[in-house]
């Protein structure tokens, strides 16, 4: 996996790791030795309605819970947690302005309600694409860090293959359907728990609500997170929610509390279950996960 991860590195260059990122890629190559291909012969087997889940502890990676782990699956958009993770590693200043393009604002689904011609920083940004899910904030961090959708979707590739994610795959900043975007519950969580690690994610992932206010102090935006757990969850901490038809409905939920750090990813889930699902994996993960190394 070094050896790999080493070459990756040498050939796939435009996205440039600080020491501290260095160090954290380092502790994800161990997690990924430690994730184990099964759960363990004794786990409690809840119901869900998820075709395809997995439940690791943040502290280890140890699997704690699998249920189809490795099934190619649409992301839908828990793919714009690799969207942010890119716009965080290109070191693209969070309070740069950035303008909103005629593209950007004609992105359909979920939206963060943009508009062309729109002024906005990159933090508010990626509070629009995070907390309501805006496939328009997406698309407009994705120009505003590369120049084209083409180039952010690239670099969406090459830092998934340096994450050693093989079988994971980008088409898009949004994660809307497109055949042969596809990744795996085991991927996604090893991704979570790496982006995870950084402060500017966390502190956004489980964020309730934010207001983007003008010069003048007029409200303009106020985005409410969907992930229904931040409220209903005792610790729940992120991250990010997900639907199309292709994909279904799909969460990657965390969880830290009395000293343990307990992240799920549901995908497949029917619209009714998607959290009832993802609170259903936390809860069984707490009751199985290490406590954090200084709580020891």
């Amino acid at each position: 996996m070094k050896l790999a991860l080493a070459s990756a590195r040498r050939n796939l260059t435009p996205i440039h790791f600080d020491a501290p990122v260095r160090r954290a890629l380092a502790a994800l190559v161990v997690a990924c030795v430690v994730i184990s291909p099964t759960a363990p012969a004794n786990a409690q087997i809840p119901h869900v309605s998820a075709a395809s889940a997995v439940v690791v502890d943040g502290w280890t990676g140890a699997v704690l819970y699998a249920k189809n782990p490795d099934s190619a699956r649409a992301p839908a958009s828990t793919t714009k947690i690799m969207t942010a993770l890119v716009v965080l590693e290109s070191r693209i200043p969070m309070n740069r302005v950035v303008t909103v393009s005629s593209l950007a604002a004609s992105y359909g689904g979920s939206t963060a309600g943009l508009y062309a011609g729109e002024r906005m920083t990159v933090w508010d940004l990626m509070h629009g694409m995070l907390l309501p899910s805006g496939n328009d904030a997406a698309v407009a961090l994705a120009e505003a860090t590369t120049g084209s959708l083409s180039a952010f979707v690239s670099a969406m590739n090459r830092l998934a293959h340096q994450l050693g994610l093989w079988h994971t795959h980008f088409l898009t900043p949004t994660g809307l359907d497109v055949v042969g975007q596809q990744t795996t519950a085991r991927e996604l969580a090893r991704l979570s728990l790496y982006v995870m690690q950084r402060p500017r994610f966390l502190r956004i992932v489980r964020t309730h609500s934010w207001t983007v206010r003008d010069a003048y102090g007029r409200v303009i935006h106020y985005w409410t997170n969907l992930n229904r757990l931040l409220w209903t969850l005792p610790g729940a901490d992120g991250v990010k929610t997900g639907t199309t038809p292709l994909a279904g409905a799909c969460l990657v939920s965390s969880d830290r509390i009395h000293g343990r750090w307990v992240l799920a990813v549901n995908l497949g889930s029917t619209v009714a279950a998607r959290f009832s699902d993802g609170s259903t994996l936390l809860n069984l993960g707490l009751s199985r996960a290490s406590t954090a190394p200084s709580a020891r």
